[in-house]
């Protein structure tokens, strides 16, 4: 180890760079610098000692990061064949996460020591953290032939090829293991306990479940999980035909412990063949022995939730009136404000959802008319005594109910009444905000949000509810001063991202993106962005953790939720977002020309003397920029200075001594450097290629991807967008429609430089040739119009946004196509069901794209009547409300207050 260009080094300074080695270890990193001071004073060119060095100067001072990989760089060109040089080199990688080039210098050292058991095990960590497969396998069963008496190493063996596919090796190798030991001590049987279930769960996605069922049950008295041997042993016994009774057994078992458990339920249907067609269809017969299973179950957990509810998703008709009945009658009662949420996938069937409607007004009005609630159907009891405040969780439903409908005016009109009944419930406030953020009245979404939240400041659901509503308004400063009542004071913004508050970094960035601001767009969908490379490093200490405490099912559980970590919807969001900025940016350099040429115009039509003063306030305001900036640089290296002198006079690191004061300054707070990439679109297809891999079952990512790479000029990949956008939503999408049309169109006018790559030029005509079925593009478009264009508003606004785009010179009669079939001309819109986004969306196709101004304030006219609450469409029942500040808790819920006291949200 301690060796000089091949040679030992003298006794001495030998010692020393054992020293060198123990402070390192011991995290004394002032003495390991101050003993290789003294080797190297000796042997300047000693490359080992050089490696350390670098190594322990970026443990004690990541400022000092280029000094430390200088210092690797020469210990390793003076001692190329030193597994020392080349593992400290991997080490400085890993600690930067650029594990691809940790790994490869942890190969190097290997050449040179193939059996250093510390050096494999730093490159195991790093290949199973990669995925690096068959290389975890591969130097997993190098250490298990070193120590073949190591517990740990044939555990990790095993996970190897488990991981790999090779169930049959992973299982035998764990038997061989537990063959080994002569006996299980006290204290270590809850770990065989978990290797034994793990063992058993190898077999079961080996297909081997016979024997996974039989070691199971030989080895049940030494497990110490009853309730995960018993789902296990359920799950097995689903698989074999014969054993459905024993299945069933289990599952009754499962569910007499908690009757609430979903999976046990479906487990227990599955057990007995209850489980619906592909087309979510169920059998007479099934439908007859479904009804007396939960009847029965009934009587057994009277109390069980799960128990109540589930029937009603296969019951019909008058039977699902009867059990909805019984079922709601439990949360108007005892005041539950989750019904609707509970029922709201019930919705999706409008004859149930219709029900649902109905039995709630007759509930309500036996309330208002009685005082009682009606008989239960096919009970002999009477008209039953309702809960203190039934009428107001009535009414508090059925406003969720018509705002489901998109019956705004009832909506609101429930809602009234509901505010009448209880003033002072958060609740029913929160419900006004969403049901006055669907209608289009965003300000009105904010005042009835943050009055809910001024009536228990505590609450930070109603916080975020307020914050939310705050920033879809574009109240940005207002939103991060409400977010910020649950930060620490004086650090909000800093505070919430630490918190990885993705909601609010995702709200925030799309206001940026609606006001232009796109820097600081970035920094916060950026931010979301970098939330999941931290969950993604954060596994790095598990995989040696999980192997020493036998977790060994959570573990493989957790690597499997890593693998797919990015098609998390926060993911998705934010990273589709971060996409339409770079597209903005893309669009930029142009826009900033404009405004410089328009500038330049103006400068010209001053007089000498105000382009004078104009010239010299300019200078005066770069000159007090610089100051500032200067300012801020001096005062960042005297805190700096202080955290350093503050270290030395107690001992440890800066970070450590100087607390606050040592945290990294973000040099680009508002965003700016990101907004000014050189390559935009670049930046973009890094986002998009994670989104095709991880979100490839989401439209969206399909459509920017298509956007992207036209922008490019890569057809092919453009091409593939396209096609798996059509199996995601199909051609008859609005959307895919015009992804379609514009791929077409954009292969035709590029004909010509694809001529000369004959291979890809072939691959294009012939999808095109596939895409349009042999018709030309204005008839495959007219098609669309034709079969689709009573389909909805958006059929016929994608059918005409493309008739202008074929051919420029048909915007007029792209303009009558909506304007006639949407419901321009005559007493009102369209007679589809019409959404107050696609009527936003329609107006800029009118106004922007097709250029028709009147046309587009017609439509604005229109749809004002229609949609009445609309802010955008200026709707003649909008509320306007004067609240202008949020910041302070007594100033909001006073100024929401008072303007909520002129409010009457009537029909």
């Amino acid at each position: 180890m301690a060796s000089k260009d091949g040679q030992t080094l003298p006794t001495k300074e030998g010692s020393l760079f054992r020293q060198v080695v123990k402070f390192y270890e011991t995290k004394q990193y002032k003495k390991a610098i101050k003993a290789a001071d003294q080797v190297l004073k000796k042997f300047p060119d000693h490359g080992e000692t050089l490696a350390m060095k670098g190594l322990t100067l970026n443990n004690m001072d990541p400022s000092k990061k280029e000094e430390a990989y200088e210092l690797a760089r020469r210990g390793i060109k003076n001692n190329l064949k030193s597994h020392v040089t080349w593992h400290v080199y991997g080490l400085l990688y890993r600690g930067d996460q650029n594990y691809d080039e940790a790994i490869k210098c942890y190969k190097n050292a290997l050449r040179i020591d193939k059996e250093n058991y510390q050096i494999l095990r730093d490159l195991s960590n790093l290949q199973i953290q990669m995925r690096d497969i068959s290389g975890f396998v591969e130097t997993r069963t190098t250490m298990l032939g070193l120590k073949a008496s190591n517990k740990s190493h044939w555990i990790s063996f095993a996970i190897a090829h488990h991981l790999n596919g090779s169930h049959q090796l992973a299982a035998h190798a764990l038997k061989t293991y537990e063959d080994m030991q002569e006996e299980v001590p006290p204290s270590e049987a809850y770990e065989h306990s978990e290797m034994i279930l793990y063992r058993a769960l190898v077999l079961e996605e080996g297909g081997q479940t016979q024997e996974a069922l039989a070691y199971l049950d030989a080895s049940k008295d030494l497990i110490k999980d009853r309730i995960g041997l018993l789902e296990q042993r359920g799950r097995l016994l689903l698989k074999l035909p014969e054993e459905r009774e024993a299945a069933e057994d289990v599952y009754r078992k499962l569910l007499a412990l908690n009757p609430d458990n979903h999976r046990y339920h479906e487990g227990l249907r599955a057990a007995l063949q209850l489980e619906p067609d592909e087309n979510g269809q169920w059998s007479e017969e099934q439908l007859q022995r479904l009804e007396e299973l939960y009847d029965q179950l009934a009587k057994q957990y009277s109390r069980s939730n799960a128990v109540q509810r589930i029937p009603l998703n296969f019951k019909v008709g008058v039977a699902f009136e009867d059990a909805a009945d019984a079922y709601v009658r439990k949360f108007l009662n005892k005041g539950i404000p989750s019904l609707f949420s509970d029922l709201k996938a019930i919705y999706r069937d409008p004859a149930k959802r219709d029900s649902l409607g109905s039995l709630m007004q007759r509930l309500l009005k036996s309330l208002e008319n009685t005082g009682f609630l009606p008989p239960l159907r096919n009970h002999d009891s009477g008209p039953q005594p309702p809960g203190p405040q039934a009428k107001l969780w009535a009414l508090y439903y059925l406003a969720q109910h018509y705002d489901k409908l998109g019956q705004t005016g009832d909506a609101l009109a429930a809602v009234q009444r509901c505010i009448e009944e209880a003033p002072d419930l958060p609740d029913v406030y929160t419900v006004q905000s969403r049901i006055a953020k669907h209608a289009g009245d965003l300000e009105a979404a904010v005042a009835a949000a943050c009055k809910a939240e001024s009536l228990d400041l505590a609450d930070r659901y109603l916080n975020s509810s307020a914050a939310k509503a705050l920033f879809r308004a574009g109240r940005i400063e207002d939103a991060e001063a409400m977010a910020a009542k649950f930060t620490k004071h004086g650090d909000q913004l800093n505070g919430l991202t630490e918190m990885q508050c993705m909601w609010y970094e995702i709200e925030c960035g799309n206001a940026y993106m609606r006001r232009r601001e796109y820097g600081k767009a970035l920094k916060k969908l950026l931010a979301v962005v970098k939330h999941f490379e931290d969950f993604q490093e954060d596994q790095f200490d598990f995989h040696s953790y999980c192997v020493r405490k036998m977790t060994l099912r959570a573990y493989v559980e957790m690597l499997r939720m890593e693998d797919n970590l990015h098609h998390n919807v926060f993911y998705s969001k934010a990273a589709w977002a971060a996409i339409q900025v770079y597209l903005e940016l893309d669009r930029a350099p142009a826009s900033a020309a404009n405004a410089a040429s328009a500038q330049d115009a103006a400068d010209a039509k001053l007089s000498p003397e105000e382009l004078k003063r104009l010239k010299q306030k300019r200078r005066k305001e770069q000159q007090k920029q610089k100051k500032e900036a200067e300012s801020a640089a001096a005062a960042q290296k005297k805190e700096a200075e202080a955290a350093k002198a503050a270290s030395k006079e107690k001992g440890g690191t800066p970070k450590k001594q100087a607390g606050v004061a040592a945290k990294e300054k973000d040099t680009d707070p508002d965003g700016d450097q990101l907004a000014k990439v050189a390559d935009p679109l670049a930046e973009a297809v890094k986002l998009v290629r994670t989104l095709k891999e991880f979100s490839a079952d989401r439209l969206q990512t399909h459509l920017l991807a298509f956007e992207v790479y036209l922008r490019r000029g890569k057809l092919l990949l453009a091409l593939q967008a396209v096609k798996r956008a059509l199996q995601v939503s199909g051609a008859n999408h609005p959307q895919v429609h015009c992804l379609v049309v514009r791929f077409c169109q954009a292969a035709e006018s590029q004909q010509e430089a694809v001529k000369e790559e004959p291979v890809v030029a072939e691959v294009i005509n012939s999808e095109v040739q596939q895409l349009l079925a042999g018709k030309s593009l204005a008839e495959y478009n007219q098609g669309f119009l034709e079969q689709h264009g009573s389909d909805s508003l958006l059929h016929r606004a994608a059918a005409a946004e493309m008739m202008a785009l074929l051919d420029p010179n048909s915007k007029a009669k792209a303009v009558q196509v909506i304007v006639k079939r949407g419901g321009l001309v005559g007493g009102g819109v369209a007679a589809d069901a019409l959404r107050h986004a696609d009527a936003v969306a329609v107006h800029a196709l009118l106004q922007d794209t097709l250029g028709d101004s009147a046309a587009a304030q017609e439509w604005k006219q229109r749809c004002s009547k229609v949609f009445r609450w609309s802010g955008f469409f200026e709707g003649a029942d909008r509320l306007h409300l004067d609240v202008t500040t949020t910041d302070t808790a007594a100033a909001q819920a006073n100024g929401v207050a008072d303007a909520m006291k002129k409010v009457s949200l009537s029909n």
